[in-house]
């Protein structure tokens, strides 16, 4: 194949036509997504065609919608599959869509409210079972953890902290005043946690998505149980107790939390 490289293409001519750097070309083969169609043997020279082109094009164009190197190099592995990458594809759908929940709600005036089914994605976390009841002590005790897992070396993921609670009361159609167990959750990198973490499953929950100061939360969320149906209203009565925060710096929190209840 020597005397036939003229009709190929060599690294720097296949990077600029790309639009990339000869170096993430080389990146590319290290991670096994691109193979050149033609190495010299006695110089180690890449030669590209153009589907070699045409696959860093699209290889750059599934990094641009979130994946990874290894869900790319699958799909390659699987023929071009598109299954392989739906899923993946689906999940960061849902994630963004969360996302552009919680900028919306940031972007209205006062304080907002949104209730919605959505499916919860799996985390990996580490869990600090506490008991209590005020909006001051839940927040307390998230603040103290989540700077236990700094201080332990915990990588922690992009995940919100959130919090498990094991009261029902709220299906009764009330809130009791005797203080209940949760437990505060901290997620963490699932390919880098420590031997404590656990993962908590996806799964499909009733979401309550608060915005405001902590301050007024319950007032909100009894404005929007009215009219709600019984089910609503009863995971609205709870968030609405529940109170809430990440961190601050000890002033009411303006901030988004979010309250997910399963045992509907």
């Amino acid at each position: 194949m020597a005397e036939n490289t003229k009709q190929f293409f060599q690294i720097t001519e296949a990077a600029r036509a790309c639009g990339l750097s000869r170096s993430t070309l080389m990146r590319m083969e290290e991670r096994g997504l691109l193979t050149p169609v033609f190495t010299a043997p006695d110089s180690g020279r890449r030669y590209y065609d153009n589907h070699n082109v045409a696959r860093i094009m699209q290889i750059e164009k599934f990094k641009a919608m979130g994946l990874g190197s290894k869900e790319i190099a699958d799909y390659f592995a699987q023929g071009g599959e598109a299954e392989v990458l739906l899923e993946a594809l689906e999940t960061r759908l849902r994630d963004l869509q969360r996302s552009v929940e919680e900028m919306r709600l940031r972007a209205a005036e006062g304080e907002s409210l949104s209730v919605q089914m959505m499916e919860l994605p799996a985390v990996t976390c580490r869990i600090r079972w506490c008991e209590g009841l005020t909006t001051a002590e839940r927040y307390r005790d998230m603040y103290d953890f989540y700077g236990a897992c700094v201080r332990k070396g915990c990588v922690l993921s992009d995940e919100p902290l959130f919090t498990i609670s094991e009261r029902t009361d709220y299906l009764e159609g009330y809130i009791g005043q005797e203080p209940c167990r949760y437990g505060v959750c901290v997620p963490v990198r699932k390919n880098r946690a420590a031997a404590d973490a656990v993962t908590l499953e996806a799964c499909r929950v009733l979401s309550v998505l608060y915005y405001g100061d902590y301050s007024g939360a319950g007032a909100g969320h009894r404005g929007a149980v009215h009219g709600a149906g019984d089910r609503d209203a009863a995971v609205l009565l709870a968030a609405g107790a529940a109170g809430g925060g990440i961190m601050g710096n000890g002033r009411p929190a303006v901030q988004v939390s979010r309250f997910c209840y399963t045992n509907l």
